[in-house]
């Protein structure tokens, strides 16, 4: 049985961009906005407006500005969306963060956004090395990376690496953290490049590199990062203390999420059921009608293995009276299962350094 407390949690999805990237497989479109943020802007609105019983008296916990690039969109619609929700916000101050790309940020536009109410910026970088940019499919290079670094440096902001790229090494990898650990940013997001279908990367043969650099690189990053104060919380998200992202912990702790703008994703919980639903994708057809899709009961077996997918991700575990939701007799019976093979915790819910090391094949009991 769910209890009545959920946290909830807002995404926002503006899903433009200037070109696709070979890895991405977001919803995306790569037209021009062309005014249609204002207009999305709108649409968004009504979809919150339209949610009332889903959001029931909840505030929400966090809100993240994601796509496509949101920073393409005007500060005007950003403003109008964020001042449609200000009585949903919690008393504290909410986190609310934006994804930004290095080109689009300037002096001005920051200031902009931070007037707005936007208190967290996630700069996508990926790497500041010229080359793996060229590799990744990237519109920006080194000098405008470490531009929009700088501008950023001292306002409250995370930073996305990707490893793993076509030419990159230990050695350049060493060299990309050693530029962030300069910055004084306080968040990383460092993800290894995956390769998804339906994406431009799945159709070509890429020369990646070798599992031991990869090995390497991840231990590389877990000592220059520790020495110089930051902490891993989750499989991909190393952060100093106190600066840990609110929004993607309410994901990894299976809070409840609403999402809108087309394509966007949502979980929502009551005392009955958990359901995930997604917005339809077309911009056009949101923007017309805030229409869901694939709308679809998580029970049984499906919840083991969403529960364990999400809480197992938080590197030091959690106590059971943390969650906010009771976990199923099935899930802690596969649970046990894993504390007896010494993947689990037995004293909280989480995987032990082994079962953290080897986070997919524990995620396996579940299955």
């Amino acid at each position: 049985m769910l209890l009545n407390n959920t946290p909830l949690s807002l995404y926002v999805h503006l899903p433009w961009c200037e070109t696709q990237c070979p890895y991405c497989d977001f919803s995306i479109t790569t037209d021009p906005v062309d005014g249609n943020d204002a207009r999305l802007a709108e649409a968004i609105i009504k979809d919150i407006k339209h949610s009332s019983d889903l959001i029931a008296d909840r505030k929400f916990r966090s809100i993240y500005f994601g796509g496509g690039t949101p920073s393409l969109a005007s500060t005007q619609s950003i403003k109008q969306i964020l001042d449609s929700v200000r009585d949903r916000l919690t008393p504290s101050e909410t986190e609310i963060t934006i994804e930004m790309n290095p080109n689009d940020v300037s002096e001005k536009k920051v200031e902009e956004l931070l007037r707005a109410g936007i208190n967290r910026v996630s700069l996508g970088i990926q790497s500041y090395i010229d080359q793996e940019l060229q590799a990744l499919g990237r519109n920006h290079d080194r000098k405008s990376a470490i531009q929009a670094t700088n501008i950023l440096k001292d306002i409250n902001s995370t930073i996305d690496l990707i490893y793993g790229i076509e030419k990159q090494t230990p050695e350049s990898f060493n060299e990309n953290l050693e530029t962030i650990i300069d910055s004084n940013v306080n968040h990383l997001s460092l993800y290894q490049l995956t390769i998804e279908p339906n994406t431009i990367f799945y159709k070509k043969e890429l020369l990646l590199p070798h599992e031991e650099a990869i090995e390497e690189m991840e231990v590389i990053a877990k000592d220059l990062l520790e020495k110089n104060g930051f902490e891993q919380y989750e499989v991909s998200s190393w952060s100093k203390p106190g600066f840990e992202s609110n929004h993607n912990l309410n994901y990894w702790q299976f809070g409840d999420f609403l999402g809108v703008g087309p394509g966007s994703h949502s979980k929502i919980s009551n005392q009955q059921e958990i359901i995930r639903y997604r917005k339809i994708k077309p911009l056009e057809g949101y923007i017309q009608n805030q229409k869901s899709a694939d709308l679809k009961t998580i029970a049984g077996n499906e919840l083991d293995i969403d529960l364990a997918m999400n809480l197992l991700r938080i590197k030091n575990g959690l106590q059971q009276q943390d969650l906010t939701i009771d976990l199923p007799e099935s899930f802690l019976k596969k649970y046990q299962r894993g504390v007896d093979e010494g993947l689990l915790l037995k004293d909280k819910i989480g995987a032990s350094q082994k079962g953290y090391q080897f986070l997919n094949e524990t995620i396996q009991l579940f299955f």
